[in-house]
């Protein structure tokens, strides 16, 4: 019986484009072979290594021997290609599909013409992420929808790197997942109101070991914290099982953080969480949040993944400072450079001019406190029709 090959060229910023287009075609192929630019630090060697990984957790049997079915080429010197193609394709070889996507023009032209001449029965196609289309490059097949989808994971392996670790685990909370739901909505619809006793809070009970009971004299109340928003906010944390044994006494308050998760959903894993609420609502095609990459320093607060696309959110607390938009920019760069969409959110209900600014700079969106309700809409529409374009 002849196998059925697949060729796929690989030559981009990353690897998405090149598994998304394999993976369609995955079922209706027996082996596959990979044409490869060169680099000078043998990038688009490990990209080959990440796309043969994943393409077998979809067919476990997906042949590519190391020794014939990679060529590795200057893209832009067309003779190469042309005689490396010959050398992998050969006339006798029952090529069926090719996804030329994402390589140098005189690279996609030489096995355009080889494919015409030698492999006409071959489909040549290209991918294009941004609309999650597949175009076939022969006349009178029509344009078609991908289908098949990647996850945050494929995603970052794509980008030659792994998860480390989600540090994030709601069934960890005092509270039901159900709870803390509505606390983090609660809080980010409440504004102002929540953000400034959460911040009074937070100074209240700084880097703490739990469990560990809190203390909150009256007398050291803030001018914008009134007294009797204080009782009601503890009160109804205490309703949701985040704090325990809440107490007023004459002057103070007293109340118990039983576990660092809800210590720390306090201090701002609940904007994350909301944010990731959000993103799993707004039909994205994967989303996880607190990712810890490999190697990498700091995390990814929320990941979501539409269309092979990636978009990468830093929830912020408290104050903010330009640092925060340069390990921003630094994750994106190392997750799709210009083709990763970032979103700095904060809840911080007004965001200096110069502020802005200096992210504009970084092509980074900033969504404000007073637009978290609004949330859903920035986040569907930034992944849709983003601000700064992919390029």
């Amino acid at each position: 019986m002849t196998e059925k090959v697949m060729l796929l060229l690989v030559g981009g910023r990353s690897a998405t484009a090149t598994i998304m287009g394999a993976l369609q075609f995955i079922n209706e192929v027996d082996r596959v072979k990979f044409l490869l630019c060169e680099h000078k630090d043998n990038l688009y060697l490990t990209f080959q290594k990440n796309i043969i990984r994943l393409l077998r957790a979809s067919k476990p049997d997906l042949f590519c021997d190391d020794a014939h079915d990679v060529k590795i080429v200057d893209g832009n010197d067309f003779d190469q290609v042309t005689m490396a193609i010959a050398q992998l394709c050969d006339e006798d070889t029952e090529l069926r599909y090719v996804n030329l996507t994402s390589v140098p023009q005189s690279m996609s032209f030489a096995v355009y013409n080889y494919l015409r001449e030698k492999h006409p029965q071959a489909l040549p196609f290209s991918v294009y992420t941004h609309t999650s289309q597949l175009i076939p490059l022969v006349p009178g097949k029509k344009t078609q929808s991908l289908t098949k989808k990647l996850t945050v994971d494929d995603y970052v392996t794509a980008c030659d790197t792994a998860v480390f670790q989600y540090k994030f685990d709601v069934n960890q909370l005092s509270c039901t997942p159900e709870q803390a739901q509505i606390l983090a909505r609660t809080f980010a619809e409440s504004g102002i109101q929540t953000d400034k006793l959460l911040a009074f809070i937070r100074r209240a009970g700084e880097t703490i070991k739990t469990p560990k009971t809190i203390l909150i004299p009256k007398s050291k109340l803030p001018k914008n914290v009134n007294l009797e928003e204080l009782r009601q906010f503890l009160q109804h944390l205490r309703e949701a099982n985040l704090i325990s044994q809440f107490k007023e006494q004459e002057t103070q308050f007293a109340y118990r953080v039983e576990t660092q998760y809800d210590h720390a959903f306090l201090y701002g894993d609940w904007l994350e969480y909301y944010v990731y609420l959000n993103a799993k609502e707004a039909g994205f095609d994967s989303v996880e949040m607190s990712v810890e990459l490999q190697d990498y320093k700091g995390e990814v607060d929320v990941f979501a993944v539409h269309n092979a696309n990636a978009l990468i959110c830093e929830c912020k607390t408290g104050k903010h400072t330009t640092n925060d938009l340069a390990r921003l920019e630094s994750k994106a760069t190392k997750l799709g450079g210009n083709y990763c969409t970032r979103l700095f959110i904060t809840t911080a209900p007004e965001i200096t001019p110069e502020f802005r600014s200096q992210a504009a700079n970084r092509r980074i969106v900033v969504v404000s406190g007073n637009t978290l309700p609004q949330i859903n809409q920035k986040l569907k529409q930034e992944m849709d029709r983003p601000t700064y374009s992919r390029s």
